[in-house]
């Protein structure tokens, strides 16, 4: 998942009090918001649209298309189900950390999943296919691994370079409909 390095103070206690105001002007907000990243969604589909193999099938590697990528699952790529599946979110809910017990047949293992703070923005991919290929060599090595790294270089190889390049103007764009949630906020307060 992508994420821009911005942090606004009070953000969600104030888009909180702004649905408690006026829901149908948060929804106009949130909707803002998602559009502000537009410009991420469009260069992420793009650096997917078509890719050069032997077989000329657009695939990454040309096996993606027959393969299954995942074992016992029917995951295989269609560019445009990859392109679809790139997908900003709005106001995702931050989490506490919490630890879970394993028993791993005599001894227990803890496994600990770290917090996260509230999100504003997230750019994700809901597509199997297009999470392969975008985070594959995260934590594994295997022949495909190696072969995704000599045609597409390393990962992160969409996301988080989409974000990269696009950062500066949506983070601009998200400040401009924070400062106007801001402005509404505060004449709503005065009034009541």
């Amino acid at each position: 998942m992508g994420q821009l390095p911005l942090q606004i103070e009070g953000i969600q206690e104030t888009l909180k009090l702004l649905n408690d105001i006026d829901p149908k002007y948060r929804r106009l907000v949130t909707k803002q918001i998602k559009n502000a990243g537009g410009s991420i969604l469009n260069e992420a589909r793009q650096m997917v649209a078509n890719f050069d193999n032997s077989k000329g099938n657009g695939a990454p590697l040309s096996g993606m298309v027959r393969g299954n990528l995942v074992k016992g699952r029917e995951t295989t790529w269609r560019t445009d189900a990859v392109q679809k599946g790139f997908k900003i979110k709005v106001g995702v809910r931050g989490s506490k950390e919490r630890y879970v017990n394993f028993d791993r047949g005599g001894y227990t293992e803890q496994v600990v999943f770290g917090s996260k703070p509230y999100r504003l923005m997230t750019v994700q991919s809901a597509d199997a296919a297009g999470v392969i290929y975008d985070h594959a060599g995260r934590n594994a090595d295997s022949q495909f691994v190696t072969n995704l790294t000599v045609e597409e270089g390393n990962q992160p190889r969409v996301i988080d370079v989409a974000v990269e390049k696009n950062k500066d103007t949506v983070t601009a764009d998200v400040l401009k409909v924070v400062e106007k949630v801001m402005e509404v906020t505060n004449r709503q307060m005065r009034v009541r």
